[in-house]
């Protein structure tokens, strides 16, 4: 079983507000084949001006369901905000690509063919900070968290999966540390047959450990919160809804003859977000930190 080092974003006084794109900012497919399970995929004429995909074998783009009044309630502090699209990318990638080209959707119980709006820099975060976005256009609201949006032409190839809070007792025996647990140091969910757990095994630190339902380790790391001397300096409380540091779950995703689903974690930090997924690879789950948003000044 191997260990991959979670990247805790070092706090900062200032953020630039450039936005590191949260997709293919490592060099990807530059032609019209995807490669994964072994066979090609050729791309259709009509989506090759779509931009690059970055998971290979796990085809498609990481958005974001939007809220729609600055001051409303929100499920996330990361949710972006338009009265007039549903779906959001934080992405310098579509820039070339024409609005209304179709593209396929989901999240947990919606497939839906929507249309790209436009890109532009829209206002984000407390100080309304330009910031280079896609926006897409569905004729229903998709919830907050993570969307995932397909090509047309592999609008089948993923399912969304719902993320439910997974109780202390329906842990399975041998993924906490302790004995008895601690409900109170312990948050846990699950995504179709795989549990997500978040242990805490010191005042400033916690385990995060993916498995499958019967135990079984797929990913296992520490995550400590964020401190910045002489104003942050907390303990780790899970009865807080956000701590700086503290990655959560919020989008699931199957593929088609993959056991095992894609992972969307959120990490706040003291000015933004960070995103990270964690990717099925044969024998484990592979991190990837696909992106930082700056949100507003600490």
């Amino acid at each position: 079983m191997k260990k991959l080092n979670l990247s805790i974003p070092t706090p900062k006084t200032q953020l630039s507000l450039t936005l590191l794109s949260l997709l293919l900012m490592l060099p990807g497919l530059n032609s019209c084949t995807i490669w994964g399970n072994n066979s090609a995929t050729t791309i259709p004429e009509a989506e090759r001006d779509l931009p690059e995909q970055r998971f290979l074998d796990f085809p498609g783009w990481l958005g974001f369901g939007t809220k729609v009044q600055q001051n409303g309630a929100s499920e996330f502090a990361f949710s972006p905000t338009s009265g007039e699209a549903q779906i959001a990318m934080f992405s310098e990638q579509w820039s070339l690509v024409d609005p209304g080209t179709p593209v396929v959707a989901i999240a947990p119980g919606i497939r839906e063919e929507v249309t790209l709006r436009r890109w532009q820099n829209e206002p984000y975060g407390c100080d309304n900070s330009p910031t280079p976005m896609a926006t897409f256009n569905a004729s229903q609201t998709f919830p907050e968290g993570a969307v995932w949006v397909l090509p047309p032409s592999q609008g089948d190839a993923a399912t969304a999966l719902s993320l439910e809070t997974l109780p202390i007792d329906r842990i399975p025996e041998g993924v906490l540390r302790r004995n008895p647990p601690d409900p109170m140091q312990i948050k846990a969910w699950e995504a179709g047959e795989t549990i997500i757990v978040l242990e805490q095994t010191s005042d400033k630190t916690a385990m995060l450990t993916v498995a499958d339902n019967a135990g079984t380790a797929l990913y296992i790391n520490p995550v400590e919160i964020l401190s910045m001397p002489g104003a942050y300096e907390e303990a780790i409380d899970f009865s807080k809804r956000i701590q700086p540091g503290i990655s959560a779950p919020i989008g699931a995703f199957q593929f088609q003859n993959n056991p095992v689903p894609l992972l969307v974690f959120w990490r706040p930090s003291f000015e933004g977000h960070s995103f990270e997924a964690l990717v099925p690879r044969s024998d484990r789950l592979e991190s990837i930190d696909v992106g930082s948003v700056y949100y507003c000044a600490f």
